[in-house]
């Protein structure tokens, strides 16, 4: 039995479960919770270790080529990630409250800043936070540091085996996807009503659509028009 065949029915027993049970099968959205949290534990270690021990690895030559691509990658989901959030609204009909009175006219909005998003000015608080650009260019500029120096064998053999390390964990985690899924699938189903399921509907659909446009046009386009 392949392993997306295991997901399959790990998300429809899921939500078989979830229908029968009804609120009984609330708990399974704290297993839920925990698969996901375990999924994103190792996500950004990884990222900061591979792009530290892969970028001090390279000549300057390289890195500076890698280096420009990179910029313009970024760039180039920076404006599509901009476009989307600026179109996509575009998809949902506008809802109006029947309430006189909202929390959200007390609240005070957040306010989206751009530089902590993207300039790692405490490293640590980035990486806390997951705040993932601000990190990434932390580790990027940390491995083009390191590439210069003499003597950096030592740590970057280290880097590799911590990220080999946090690969084989990953990989210890990704075989809990089916059960994940179904904890996941069965807590939704049997919390969520109809009547919200009809309200979520336009959401579902645009959301799907999106996730499949980007997954499989958008992302290829973009790798294969920057790599061999």
């Amino acid at each position: 039995m392949s392993f997306t065949l295991k997901i399959l029915i790990g998300l429809f027993l899921g939500i078989f479960t979830g229908v029968f049970l009804g609120e009984i099968a609330a708990p399974f959205s704290i297993a839920g919770e925990v698969f996901i949290g375990l999924l994103q534990m190792t996500v950004l270690p990884y990222i900061v270790v591979s792009l530290i021990g892969n970028l001090g690895a390279i000549s300057w030559m390289e890195r500076r080529s890698l280096l420009v691509s990179g910029i313009a990658v970024l760039s180039v989901m920076l404006l599509l990630g901009l476009a989307v959030l600026l179109v996509i609204p575009l998809a949902f009909p506008s809802v109006k409250s029947a309430s006189f009175f909202s929390s959200s006219l007390i609240e005070t909005p957040k306010v989206f800043d751009l530089v902590e998003l993207y300039i790692p000015a405490n490293p640590f608080a980035s990486l806390a936070n997951n705040v993932v650009p601000a990190a990434v260019l932390f580790s990027i500029l940390v491995g083009i540091g390191i590439g210069g120096i003499p003597g950096k064998e030592g740590l970057l053999r280290a880097l590799d085996v911590f990220a080999d390390g946090l690969n084989v964990i990953n990989k210890m985690i990704i075989k809990l996807t089916p059960a994940g899924v179904f904890a996941i699938a069965a807590g939704t189903a049997g919390t969520i009503s109809l009547t919200e399921v009809d309200k979520l509907q336009a959401y579902l659909i645009t959301y799907t659509l999106i996730a499949l446009t980007l997954s499989f046009v958008v992302l290829p386009l973009l790798v294969t028009s920057v790599t061999p």
